[in-house]
C-alpha cells in the first residue's frame, strides 16, 4: 500500500471512529426471504456475467485485495448502528475524495488503458475508486466482504457507473458517490447491470435491471442514438 494511501486510511478511520462505535457486524445465513423482507428489496441474479476490465486490472495490481475467501451466503443483519456505519462511510468518502476522471487523473488513454480502478491514494478518483475505499473501510469495521459487492449500473443519464451494494436483512442497500443518502437498490432510479458474486469477488453475475419494460425500451433507444 502506498504511504499516502495508508495515511489517508488512518485519517479516515479516525474520523470514522469519532462518528460511531465499531462493533462487529453480525452476519447470518439468509433464508429465501430474510426477516420477511419483501423480495423486491433484493436484486435478483439472472445469470453469469463478464468481469469488468477495471476489476481485472485492479486485481492484477493488488492481488491480495481480490483473494476469494471461504464460500459464504452471508448478509449483514441490519440495525440502527449498521445503518449508521453505512451512512457515515458513504458520506465520509464522498466528502473527502475529490471527483476526477481516469484520463484526467492518470492519462490512461495514451497508455492504452480504457478503465482504471484503484484506491484514491492521493485523495482523488472517480466512482470506481470511491467504491473500493468504501468497501475497504466497511470491511475494516467488521462487515463481511461477501455482503459488500461492487455493482455496475447505468445512472439516470444512462451512463456507466459503479456503486457499492450492501446485502442486508432489510434488502440490498446502495452506497453511491453521487448522493450521501444510502438508498434501497430499487429506489435509486438506476438500471442494474451486474455485480460481484457473493461467493467469489472475481466472478460476476448479471442482475435484473430494476426498470420496467417501457423504461428499458427508452434506454435502448437512447443508447442506439448515441452510438450513431
Amino acid at each position: 500500500m502506498e504511504p499516502s494511501m495508508r495515511s489517508f486510511l488512518i485519517a479516515a478511520s479516525i474520523l470514522f471512529v469519532a462518528g460511531l462505535s465499531f462493533s462487529t457486524a453480525t452476519t447470518a445465513k439468509p433464508a429465501a426471504n430474510p426477516v420477511n423482507t419483501p423480495a423486491r428489496q433484493f436484486a435478483r441474479v439472472v445469470t453469469d456475467a463478464t468481469v469488468p476490465v477495471g476489476w481485472a486490472g485492479f486485481c492484477s495490481a493488488q492481488p491480495a485485495e481480490c483473494a476469494a475467501g471461504e464460500k459464504s451466503d452471508e448478509f449483514v443483519t441490519i440495525d440502527h448502528e449498521r445503518r449508521r456505519q453505512l451512512q457515515q462511510v458513504n458520506s465520509l468518502v464522498n466528502h473527502e475524495i475529490q471527483g476526477v476522471g481516469d484520463n484526467d487523473h492518470y492519462g490512461i488513454y495514451k497508455l492504452g488503458i480504457i478503465n482504471w480502478w484503484t484506491y484514491p491514494d492521493d485523495g482523488a478518483g472517480n466512482c470506481n475508486d470511491y467504491v473500493l475505499l468504501k468497501k475497504k473501510l466497511l470491511v475494516e469495521a467488521g462487515w463481511s466482504r461477501s455482503a459488500l459487492l461492487l455493482t455496475v449500473v447505468l445512472d439516470k443519464n444512462n451512463e456507466g457507473h459503479l456503486v457499492l451494494m450492501a446485502r442486508t436483512s432489510d434488502g440490498d442497500l446502495i452506497l453511491d458517490n453521487l448522493t450521501d443518502t444510502v438508498k434501497a437498490w430499487e429506489g435509486t432510479g438506476y438500471t442494474f447491470i451486474k455485480r460481484q458474486s457473493a461467493d467469489n469477488p472475481n466472478s460476476w453475475v448479471r442482475l435484473e435491471s430494476g426498470r420496467t419494460p417501457e423504461q428499458l425500451a427508452m434506454i435502448s433507444k437512447a443508447l442506439a442514438s448515441h452510438s450513431q
